[in-house]
């Protein structure tokens, strides 16, 4: 006998026995639902025994095997919530003159005024309520933060008024493909917080008319191709927070009026380069914290009229030529927490609108003059916790509009003497958590409307070279931020304020020049 067919043997085995110890019939005598309760029970304690009897050589053929049952155990699964579906009962649907009026004799709360029905938080435990009438002409249903595991196939099939439904923080896992049937007037769900894990193809088949749909939070890890089919008039979709872990390429194909896409916090590793080519209205395109490791060439075409992009928490490691080309209309990139080593004025070229721009937490080690000559508009430049080391003088050349530049966490040891020529309109600097001892003379100068700077965290050398800084210091005492820096050294001069030091105490009492006085380390 094969080892997958004992595998299989051994596992039906030790379930009968089990369950005849339990005083079951034995295996035949199971349901579907037994048995999933037993192999739930006894697999841990089953495989812990095979694993001391099979010889090493065959554990390939005994994973293999255990996989295929795993399968047929997620099949029964399914099974078994299509079953619990069918089973739950249908609240009645009023139609008559006193709908109203009867429907608050139920324990949900009723306005007719505003057609809003809310059984919201009774603590319901996986069906609707029994003994509730639901007036016909309902507009707004909430059953949100309840109990719900399932619902009836023909839940809301009557409701063809219906506008508004919220499912939010129930413990659904299945949607049966009917649910939706006939509602062609729903503009809203929300189904977040919940515990689905897919989708039919045809969930929305009839419900052509949505505006939004929220499913974010809960357990989906794919996406039928034909889930959105034909939702011409949806605008908000929330995909947040699942274990989708790959996107058909014709998905999103006929959300043409879609303003709003959210697929943060999946698992997606790669998106198909058509994906996005139709979304001509996208305004919000929300990609963090998934596992990217490329952005396919002409990705974004088409997103003309994007304003906000997140792409933070991937690991992207470039950004391929013209990527953000059609992106003429943003004002917000985060691109924090890649993989990103080097990036050029090409990257940028025509975003001519951009306000923000996150490249923190990356693996950036240099900036080259002009980078940022195709963001005029640019107002917070966020490049912190890089392996920035070399920045050139005119690498933010252009940037008049510039008021919050943040290089700190770096491995920055000096900055061109000129550079802050360029960026007049600063109001916040940060250098701190670098490798600066010195900073060149009058470089600050230039900051005529700065407000705050941050120093500290740098291994500040206080011999003559630090007595620039020390001047501005008391000259902007009220522009520190944070802390005041200290010295590193030399001597005993370590942890002491730089702003602290003079003449006297740093260079001796040597009466040279302090431009000709090499600094001592």
């Amino acid at each position: 006998m094969a080892v997958r067919e004992c595998v299989l043997v051994l596992m039906l085995v030790w379930a009968a026995g089990n369950a005849a110890e339990e005083g079951d019939a034995g295996l035949c005598g199971l349901n579907g639902c037994q048995a999933i309760d037993l192999a739930r029970r006894y697999t841990d304690l089953t495989m812990a025994k095979m694993m001391h009897t099979i010889k090493p050589e065959a554990m390939e053929e005994v994973f293999e095997s255990m996989s295929k049952l795993e399968a047929l155990i997620r099949q029964v699964e399914d099974l078994k919530r299509d079953t619990s579906s069918l089973l739950q009962p249908v609240w009645p649907i009023n139609s008559g003159p006193e709908r109203w009026s009867m429907c608050a004799e139920g324990p949900c709360s009723c306005t007719m005024e505003t057609r809003f029905v809310s059984c919201w938080r009774l603590e319901l435990l996986d069906h609707v309520p029994r003994k509730q009438q639901i007036p016909i002409d309902t507009r707004s249903l909430d059953l949100g933060m309840n109990r719900l595991k399932f619902l009836h196939k023909n839940s809301f099939t009557k409701l063809t008024e219906l506008v508004e439904l919220d499912l939010n923080e129930n413990q659904l896992e299945l949607l049966p493909s009917s649910l939706f049937y006939d509602l062609e007037n729903l503009r809203h769900i929300k189904l977040h917080k919940n515990r689905l894990l897919y989708l039919s193809p045809e969930i929305f088949q009839d419900a052509r008319s949505l505006r939004t749909i929220d499913f974010s939070f809960n357990m989906l890890e794919g996406l039928p191709a034909q889930a959105f089919r034909k939702l011409h008039h949806l605008y908000n979709l929330n995909l947040e927070s699942n274990a989708i872990t790959a996107l058909d390429e014709m998905i999103f194909y006929d959300l043409t009026n879609l303003e709003d896409l959210n697929l943060s916090n999946n698992q997606i590793k790669e998106l198909p380069q058509l994906a996005f080519y139709r979304l001509s209205k996208l305004k919000t395109l929300k990609i963090s914290h998934n596992v990217l490791s490329r952005l396919p060439y002409g990705l974004f075409n088409g997103l003309v009229i994007l304003q906000e992009m997140y792409l933070d928490n991937n690991y992207i490691e470039s950004i391929p030529t013209d990527t953000f080309r059609d992106l003429i209309h943003l004002t917000f990139l985060d691109m924090t927490a890649n993989r990103i080593l080097r990036i050029s004025y090409k990257d940028f070229i025509n975003m001519a609108n951009l306000r923000s721009l996150f490249l923190g937490r990356n693996l950036i080690t240099e900036i080259n003059n002009r980078t940022f000559v195709g963001t005029p508009r640019l107002e917070k430049l966020y490049l912190f916790s890089n392996k920035i080391e070399k920045i050139e003088l005119a690498a933010f050349s252009g940037l008049n509009n510039l008021s919050w530049l943040l290089l700190n966490n770096n491995l920055l040891k000096l900055l061109p003497n000129a550079i802050f020529r360029r960026t007049p309109s600063l109001l916040r600097l940060q250098i701190d958590s670098n490798k600066f001892m010195h900073l060149p003379e009058g470089l600050l100068d230039d900051l005529k409307q700065v407000e705050q700077v941050k120093l500290s965290m740098n291994p500040w050398h206080c011999d003559c070279f630090i007595l620039y800084l020390t001047r501005w210091l008391h000259s902007n005492p009220d522009k520190i931020w944070d802390r005041q820096p200290k010295c590193r050294g030399p001597g005993d001069l370590g942890g002491k304020p730089v702003i602290d030091m003079t003449f006297n105490s740093v260079c001796d009492g040597q009466w040279a020049s302090m431009t000709k006085i090499q600094g001592r380390v």
